[in-house]
């Protein structure tokens, strides 16, 4: 109730767990823990003198949240949803998805990385996901579904130092399903296909997060803005009426 709401606070950790604690106590309700992330523990447990970090989920959790009745409080019973998006910065190449809706009990929803087919350009996953929705991607009902949108990741790369050169990875931007994970779209320099479109001019890696604009005023994003690690700044019309 809005007298008394239940809180939940969502955290990553570079021991590789996320972590949901209760607002009024402060008390941990559940933690995640990627399997992927499975060969930083023995490396946590000796805790050795390193000046080498130790990196996990390192990236800031992005949550989606819908209120079927509009009634000001999430109850899964009644058709409303929470979902939290959660990426790994520093500690791989990764984003994974959590059903929260009903906070004592999460699910998995989905997974989505480097090794998954259509998303073999991801770099590791700086970028914070927008959940945003777009023309023409909607469900059977004709109600436009939730997207996320971020960058295609980080090229270590450009750890190196000097002039930064052309990546191998990271270039571009992705959109997916928020609730399935799957392809809709992307820009990369990989092949032209029904999900992607290629542009050769792609050539730096892109961890920053996107800006989505809703130029007319619509509900929908038809308009992306982007900047790569060479310096650059993209715009992506998306199919619409855009001013």
């Amino acid at each position: 109730t809005e007298e008394n709401p239940d809180l939940r606070l969502i955290v990553g950790s570079n021991s590789g767990f996320v972590h949901s604690f209760k607002n009024s106590d402060g008390q941990e309700s559940w933690a995640f823990f990627p399997k992927e992330l499975a060969p930083i523990l023995p490396q946590r447990r000796r805790n050795e003198l390193s000046s080498d970090h130790i990196y996990g989920m390192d990236l800031t959790p992005v949550s989606y949240i819908f209120d079927a009745n509009k009634d000001g409080t999430l109850d899964s019973t009644a058709g409303d949803k929470a979902w939290v998006f959660l990426g790994m910065r520093r500690g791989g190449k990764s984003y994974y998805a959590l059903d929260v809706s009903n906070p004592d009990s999460p699910s998995f929803m989905w997974r989505i990385g480097a090794d998954v087919a259509g998303f073999g350009e991801m770099g590791q996953s700086w970028s914070e996901p927008v959940v945003t929705r777009i023309p023409g991607y909607y469900d059977n009902n004709g109600v436009a579904k939730p997207v996320l949108i971020f960058g295609a990741g980080y090229d270590t790369n450009k750890d190196a130092s000097g002039v930064g050169t052309a990546d191998g990875e990271g270039r571009g931007i992705f959109i997916v399903d928020a609730e399935t994970g799957a392809l809709v779209w992307s820009v990369t320099p990989g092949a032209n296909s029904a999900n992607n479109m290629s542009e050769a001019g792609l050539l730096h890696s892109v961890p920053g997060d996107v800006t989505a604009l809703d130029s007319n005023s619509d509900g929908l994003a038809d308009r992306i803005y982007f900047a790569d690690t060479g310096g650059n700044i993209w715009r992506v019309d998306m199919p619409g009426n855009e001013l």
